[in-house]
């Protein structure tokens, strides 16, 4: 009989089925193919002889199927190729699978033998096994049984050699060892890498069930019985799709599998969601209840179809499911289940590593795909996951609150900015780049803030030592936390900016947020991100280490930047951001060795950058931060060049500095940045000019005088505006000075010293002001020289000479050290000239206070000497100061 002949009987036949006996001979008379009643008549006949055998599977045979020669002992000692039986371990509707052993003599090994009947040897069964043979040759995977040998017998029966698996079913194995939950989901784990193995190489095993999974003792679970597998190949669709035979088990096959349609991956995935259903449920497989065994296919329309039995949907539990006691863990594992079991199989999931991927999250803590995704499930799964950093860290956020709306309070704007903070304490991470990023800029140049900063300070870092002890492995976190860091190190003490003068402290959070980025480094070695953010903490702990007076450390964070930047660049050679970033630090470093008066150390890093920005700025004319740091770049170029007895050329690049600078605060006229740039560069042309031309370095101070006055004018709080104000009254008393400009010099002073007091008086501990001073009183004291008051004179000096002392502490730092010089030299001259003016019996006396200061002054410049540290400029200082000891 043909295939479709076949199709036709087995829908006669299910009809027929459906109908009481006594009316299925009627319907049967109304069929006009006489040979198709006969073949349906004659299997309604056995079925009533077997009592309901067509409701069973195709291949649910029993052993008493078999025949008598064929009882399980029968064939001990039989030899197949080269292995000899030794006893039946199994059966199946295709015949029986047997220990055997190698009887050649080759060597001992044991294995698992499956023979097909001879009664199948020419049928579709014959296919399969044969395909069976080369679908398992195909798989190499520690949780699939391996093929091993194959052939056919002297007797013409087709036999099988595989992997012998000592095992238990992984239904069994679970029950008799009482596993937990989780055990049982990474045992089942297993059974899914090895499905998706299969499926990666276009197979698919058809028939997943808790008999075909052993379970070894060394609780690997092992996978049986491909031999009614589906190959996914093309070029084989016509033999592997065929649905004549269709082999499965009800309790375990997809919907489309028993409607006989076509088969894919998502049909395994079906039968891994049943597999794990009944895993979790946790009931002994005998006392399971069992769906019938019989299968309906191919119904007639408005029957009832096992497909709708067997289809589970998200929204509807199965019927037949609910007679099964339901224990599973959790909604979410009901959920996975629900998913893999979809009716749709384009509902499912895509493939068995996509289902694993959804266990492995739920035995992870993390969401799964299965479960409807909201706000509150992602934070409840992320509470349970993080329950000690969680409560950790609300015990600091409740601390965080208070400090803050306390230190807010005692600035006078407590309510303000405690409203702020309330609407950001969603989550801790969000504070912590609240407190940090948001609110100290608003507070941090409001007068009487110090205490609020401080105390912000102090909470951020209770908080963010106690959070760094959570991060664990979490990289984001860790990345945060450095931001953080780098940011209260900026709070404590970045000379640039208000700070609370804690260089110590500054250095430390700047260290602790660098060994994270190192960290971070090591475990990815190629994220860019990371290496900037580190180029830039190394740039501001340069400039911090140079303000303590630490050069050498300075120098060295300087040049472990740059070479970042240097590979940063190789690897993005486009980056904009990054050569500005690398010319900007290359300034800084030429700027330090210039305040060290390492003059000739200077010129390399410094060209280096101007040749940057200009090749820059060629394709980027636009770019306002390129052409203010070109500007900054001219004017330090131009003063080392005065320095180096270059002063032609180096009012060329003051003028270039000056000319570019005004050009770009013109078109920027509202950029406090630029403003300040203008400012800056005012201030180093006046500089330039001091010494020679006088008149003129006033003139660029009275243009940086007028820029600053309208900034104090709009932004009274800015301390970093009024610090600015007082340097320029400094300097124009100094010009003052030399122009003997006396009066005008005191008054210039003397509001410098006044604007400086206040913003002492605010910030007490802001050291960044003392170096101002100093030079303030230094030329102070030289005013009243001038003016012969002598007292008042050496009453300057003495001021000068604490504030320089204090930042003499790095025998490198070579600028303070000159300072000092300088004042000892100004002391001797006035004791000299006051001793002239003095009573006889009191000029030895000051004439040797002369030679002493002198003296002081000699030694200080000739340990610089020492040190290669000194000027064309300062070695004709050391012969005048030398000269006046020797009077």
């Amino acid at each position: 009989m043909q295939s479709d002949e076949w199709h036709k009987v087995e829908e006669l036949l299910n009809a027929a089925l459906e109908l009481p006996p006594g009316e299925r001979q009627k319907f049967l008379e109304q069929v006009g193919e006489p040979g198709l009643r006969r073949e349906v008549e004659s299997l309604l006949d056995c079925e009533a002889l077997v009592d309901g055998f067509l409701a069973a599977p195709a291949l649910a045979f029993s052993v008493d199927f078999f025949e008598d020669e064929d009882a399980p002992d029968a064939r001990a000692g039989q030899a197949i190729g080269h292995y000899r039986i030794k006893r039946e371990i199994g059966r199946g509707g295709m015949g029986a699978v047997f220990l055997a052993e190698r009887a050649d003599g080759e060597f001992q090994h044991q294995v698992a033998l499956k023979i097909v009947r001879r009664s199948f040897a020419d049928s579709e069964l014959f296919r399969r096994f044969r395909r069976e043979r080369q679908i398992l040759a195909s798989l190499n995977h520690p949780n699939i049984a391996r093929l091993l040998d194959g052939g056919v017998s002297n007797d013409g029966e087709p036999f099988l050699v595989m992997e012998h698996v000592e095992g238990v079913h992984i239904d069994d194995y679970c029950d008799a060892r009482e596993l937990s939950t989780n055990k049982r989901l990474r045992l089942f784990l297993e059974v899914c890498r090895g499905i998706s193995y299969a499926h990666q190489h276009l197979v698919v095993h058809r028939d997943i069930k808790p008999s075909n999974i052993l379970v070894t003792g060394e609780a690997v679970p092992k996978l049986l019985d491909f031999g009614i597998a589906k190959l996914l190949d093309t070029e084989q669709a016509g033999e592997h799709t065929r649905t004549e035979m269709r082999a499965f088990t009800p309790d375990y096959a997809a919907p489309e599998q028993v409607r006989g349609e076509q088969i894919t991956t998502a049909s395994d995935v079906y039968s891994l969601g049943v597999l794990l259903r009944d895993l979790l449920n946790k009931t002994p497989r005998a006392q399971k209840a069992r769906k019938a065994l019989g299968a309906r296919r191919s119904q007639t329309p408005g029957q009832k179809t096992v497909a709708a039995n067997l289809a589970t949907k998200p929204e509807d539990a199965d019927a037949q499911a609910q007679t099964i006691e339901r224990t599973f863990a959790s909604a979410e594992l009901e959920n996975i289940v629900a998913m893999a079991m979809r009716e749709d199989p384009l509902r499912r999931y895509a493939a068995a590593a996509q289902l694993a991927e959804d266990v492995q999250r739920y035995l992870d803590g993390l969401p799964v795909r299965a479960q409807k995704d909201s706000f509150t499930y992602r934070a409840g799964k992320f509470i349970r996951r993080n329950k000690v950093g969680v409560g950790a860290a609300m015990l600091i956020l409740l601390s965080l609150v208070v400090g803050l709306a306390l230190a807010l309070w005692q600035a006078g704007i407590a309510r303000q900015q405690r409203d702020r903070a309330e609407r950001r304490f969603n989550d801790v991470r969000k504070l912590s780049n609240s407190l940090l990023f948001e609110i100290t800029p608003k507070i941090e140049r409001l007068e009487g803030s110090i205490e609020a900063r401080e105390t912000l300070v102090t909470r951020a870092l209770e908080y963010l030592d106690s959070l760094a002890q959570e991060a664990g492995e979490d990289l984001q976190l860790q990345s945060e936390l450095a931001s953080a860091y780098e940011k209260v190190g900026n709070l404590q003490g970045a000379p640039a900016r208000p700070n609370l003068s804690d260089f110590k402290g500054a250095l430390a959070s700047l260290e602790k947020a660098k060994n994270i980025r190192l960290e971070l480094l090591r475990k990815n070695p190629n994220e860019s991100s990371n290496r900037e953010h580190l180029a830039a903490n190394l740039v501001t702990s340069s400039y911090i280490r140079w303000w303590t007076s630490d050069v050498s450390g300075s120098i060295k964070d300087s040049e472990q930047a740059l070479e970042l930047y240097s590979k940063l660049i190789a690897e993005q050679p486009a980056s904009i951001a990054l050569r500005i970033a690398s010319a900007e630090a290359r300034i800084n470093l030429a700027q330090t060795y210039y305040f060290n008066d390492q003059v000739s150390e200077v010129y390399a890093p410094l060209r280096s950058a101007l040749q940057e920005l200009e090749t820059l700025r060629e394709t980027n004319a636009d770019n306002a931060e390129i052409g203010r740091l070109l500007g900054r770049a001219y004017a330090s170029l131009g003063l080392n060049l005065f320095w180096d007895n270059k002063a032609a050329e180096g009012e060329a690049e003051i003028i270039k500095a000056v000319t570019l600078t005004e050009s770009l605060f013109a078109s920027n006229p509202h950029d406090n940045v630029m403003q300040q740039g203008l400012w800056n560069i005012y201030i180093q042309a006046a500089q330039f000019y001091e010494d020679d031309n006088a008149a003129q370095s006033i003139e660029y101070l009275s243009k940086a005088l007028k820029l600053v006055e309208e900034s104090v004018k709009n932004d009274p709080a800015n301390t970093q505006a009024r610090q600015n104000l007082a340097k320029t009254y400094s300097l124009l008393g100094a010009d003052s000075t030399r122009l003997k400009k006396l009066d005008d010099a005191a008054a210039y002073l003397q509001k410098s010293l006044a604007v400086f007091a206040e913003l002492e008086k605010a910030e007490p501990r802001n050291l960044t002001y003392k170096d101002d001073i100093g030079r303030i009183l230094k030329y102070l004291g030289l005013a009243k020289y001038q003016q012969h008051d002598f007292a008042g004179a050496l009453a300057s000096y003495e001021k000068a000479i604490e504030v320089f002392n204090y930042q003499s502490t790095d025998p490198k730092n070579f600028f303070p050290q000159k300072q000092l010089a300088t004042v000892y030299n100004y002391v001797g001259q006035v004791y000299s000239d006051w001793a002239k003016a003095s009573a006889a019996e009191e000029r030895p006396r000051r004439l040797q206070q002369a030679k002493e200061n002198y003296q002081r002054a000699l030694n200080i410049l000739r340990q610089l000497e020492a040190q290669n540290a000194l000027t064309e400029y300062d070695r004709k200082f050391l012969e005048e100061v030398s000269a006046a000891a020797k009077q």
